[in-house]
């Protein structure tokens, strides 16, 4: 199964890997899936059914698709477990179920703190958008041109408690601009 994540960061696009390097497993999954697959969802799909991926059945994929219609692909690698889901409203999502929430964070800046030309990169209010306290950690980044009515949105959040489902959660989707 490592091969799978060697295999996608090695085909990740140009706009994500070439810039920077992909930072560490959790983020190279979630760029070489939700990032380089974000406009062209069924080659998602087909990538994961090519990998063997198993599809999760609908009871369990519900928490990864926060109760809505979707698929959701588990993949076990020899360190921890992931999810990655893809609902029907085109939010795609990578969880870990164990990580090292510094590293993650780090990563995740480094993959969508600067975003392509002609897209700018920014850091939206993150209320609503997870949680924030001891024990996790919500953060946030939005690419979008300065006069687009959406913008691409990224959520990372991270939790340092081993009790959890999930100790890394990052989402990507299309969404209203708030102006």
């Amino acid at each position: 199964m490592r091969s799978l994540l060697l295999l996608m960061a090695t085909t990740a696009a140009p706009a994500f890997a070439a810039v920077n390097p992909l930072p560490d497993d959790f983020n190279a999954l979630f760029a070489t899936t939700c990032m380089q697959y974000y406009y062209a969802q069924d080659t998602l799909r087909d990538q994961m059914k090519s990998h063997g991926l198993e599809v999760l059945p609908p009871d369990q994929a519900g928490f990864f698709l926060g109760g809505k219609e979707g698929t959701a692909w588990i993949f076990v690698a020899p360190s921890t477990r992931y999810v990655i889901s893809l609902s029907k409203s085109s939010v795609c999502s990578v969880f870990a179920q164990r990580g090292n929430p510094d590293q993650i964070q780090a990563g995740f800046q480094k993959l969508v703190g600067t975003a392509p030309a002609p897209l700018v990169a920014q850091a939206p209010d993150t209320a609503g958008l997870g949680p924030n306290n001891d024990l996790a950690k919500t953060v946030a980044r939005s690419w979008a041109r300065p006069a687009d009515k959406e913008e691409l949105l990224f959520v990372l959040t991270t939790s340092s408690s081993e009790e959890v489902t999930a100790q890394a959660m990052a989402s990507m989707a299309r969404v209203k601009r708030d102006r």
